[in-house]
């Protein structure tokens, strides 16, 4: 098994797939509970803390990975580490928690926010989820991490329309504005 793969191009190839937006945070989330499991696993296993730690930050921060039966290249802003398998259990346990399709079982664990604007054309209104300004988008499903979410949608000469609440992993939650 050969793989090498950027977390954020897994991110974007998911949204092209389906149709939604993942939000920031919402990245951040799921690239979170991917470092989480590889740090427990990789250290369980006997992978140095140091190593574990630079691969979970390079996970977080979306780099690149290279994962081969000999050993694990990662990329990212922290640097970059390097380190061997021990043996073909280690490489089998370890390299299952950095596969990409990780992404996207992260990604659909998260609550979504549908926003429906109507009437929709012209797409001439703002949306803000949780102050960060997403762009209107066909099937109008954005990707959240769990928690309280607002969401903010604006349109000129029209009174915004708000929506807020606490959603947990796989809400599910529709926003509809009459604007």
């Amino acid at each position: 098994m050969i793989q090498e793969f950027n977390y954020e191009v897994q991110i974007t190839a998911w949204e092209a797939t389906t149709g939604e937006m993942v939000t920031s945070s919402a990245r951040e989330a799921a690239l979170r509970a991917i470092a989480t499991d590889f740090s427990s696993t990789a250290t369980a296993e006997g992978i140095s803390q140091g190593d574990a730690l630079i691969v979970a930050q390079a996970i977080r921060d979306a780099g690149y990975f290279s994962v081969k039966s000999q050993g694990v290249i990662a990329k990212s802003s922290s640097g970059e580490v390097r380190f061997a398998w021990a043996d073909a259990t280690q490489f089998a346990k370890v390299a299952n928690t950095l596969k990409p399709e990780l992404v996207s079982f992260q990604i659909e664990r998260l609550p979504t926010i549908t926003v429906v604007v109507d009437p929709a054309p012209p797409v001439d209104y703002l949306i803000e989820i949780n102050g960060e300004r997403v762009r209107a988008i066909d099937k109008g499903r954005y990707r959240v991490d769990k928690g309280d979410v607002v969401v903010r949608v604006t349109r000129a000469s029209r009174q915004d329309c708000f929506w807020r609440g606490t959603l947990q992993a796989g809400d599910e939650q529709q926003v509809t504005c009459k604007l």
